[in-house]
């Protein structure tokens, strides 16, 4: 037989309990709405006249700000001028005075730049034809075979190779076995290559 569903006497007194403080929040927040409401209306002053104020607070910061820049700035120039610098008073800018550039000077800036364009010229022209000078050519088709052993000995004939194999022969000793195996291999190796 199934179990008789009875009510949770415990569930039901905490949903009542928290049934009331929702209803006691939501009049004290709607007391507390009403008496704001009431307040502004009464005595205090209007939102406007406050927005009124707080802007022209702002303004006077701001002129305050203004006069202490403009006081800086003033002071700044004063001390400029005392050492002899020129002061532009509408962009409040130090002008450093230029020295004087000569004829010669001039003549030698334009050579040099004459030189670097045709310098850029040549080259453009290079990269356009695509050729090479014979040193650069020689730089750029030159490649180390890295892969390659240079103990490798090339030996076309046999009087060469035995030549070879005791030029390699004169190396000291090695004190490991598996290293003297190695180097016998390299010079049969060598041997028979030809």
């Amino acid at each position: 037989m199934p179990k008789k569903m009875g009510v949770n006497s415990k569930a039901e007194e905490a949903r009542g309990r928290k049934a009331a403080a929702e209803a006691e929040k939501k009049e004290k927040e709607a007391k507390e709405k009403e008496d704001s409401f009431w307040k502004d209306a009464e005595g205090a002053k209007s939102r406007a006249a406050k927005k009124k104020e707080e802007e022209a607070s702002r303004r006077a910061e701001a002129l305050l700000k203004k006069a202490e820049a403009k006081k800086l700035v003033e002071q700044e120039e004063k001390e400029l001028e005392k050492y002899g610098k020129h002061v532009d008073k509408k962009q409040g800018r130090v002008s450093i005075p230029t020295p004087k550039v000569t004829a010669a000077e001039l003549a030698l800036r334009k050579e040099e730049e004459q030189t670097k364009l045709q310098a850029d010229a040549e080259t453009a022209k290079r990269r356009d034809r695509r050729m090479a000078d014979a040193e650069e050519y020689e730089r750029l088709i030159t490649v180390e075979n890295t892969n390659r052993d240079d103990t490798a000995v090339d030996a076309r004939s046999v009087d060469t190779a035995l030549a070879q194999i005791t030029l390699a022969s004169d190396l000291p000793p090695d004190r490991h076995p598996e290293r003297r195996l190695r180097a016998a291999f390299k010079v049969s190796v060598l041997c028979f290559s030809f």
